[in-house]
């Protein structure tokens, strides 16, 4: 099965000194799971159709005054077939949730090692700098350091606000 993106040792170093630890979310296993539970609405929907034509052949081959209560019981609203309807949505609605999760999690994921790709950059330019600044060049790091933790906040609390509002 396949994994999620998982950052390299260099990455994962940068990201520790920010103060972050990369997240145990695996968005390819969370598409996974919000597909599932799409599936699982086609087949609540199969079994309520199957419900409903049994249903059906009961008050269609039969007559009794029991059996008109039944009919008018299974038609009520609330009652199992519409109760089977009702959950097969809610269950199409949660595989929906986990999908944009996982979604979330990916872009989120994606951006912040855009960031730490910068703050690998910066830093190497300015270790790189540092003999013709006479090591004036190494005092932006900090301030990169700084500033990328700036931007990787920014980014949970954006994805945080889009996923619960």
């Amino acid at each position: 099965m396949a994994q999620g993106l998982v950052l390299p040792g260099w990455a994962i170093t940068l990201l520790d000194e920010l103060g972050y630890t990369w997240p145990d979310a695996d968005e390819v296993r969370m598409m996974l799971i919000g597909q599932e539970w799409q599936d699982f609405q086609s087949k609540l929907n199969e079994v309520a159709e199957a419900a409903q034509k049994a249903a059906e052949s009961v008050w269609t081959k039969n007559s009794d005054k029991a059996i008109d209560q039944f009919k008018q019981a299974w038609s009520k609203s609330g009652e199992a077939i519409d109760t089977l309807r009702k959950d097969a949505e809610g269950v199409a609605f949660v595989g929906v949730v986990i999908l944009i999760c996982a979604a979330a999690v990916l872009i989120l994921k994606i951006l912040v090692i855009v960031q730490l790709v910068i703050l690998a950059k910066t830093i190497a330019a300015a270790v790189a700098a540092a003999p013709e600044t006479f090591g004036a060049s190494l005092l932006i790091i900090p301030l990169v350091k700084y500033a990328i933790g700036l931007a990787i906040d920014m980014l949970i609390d954006l994805a945080l606000e889009a996923l619960v509002g």
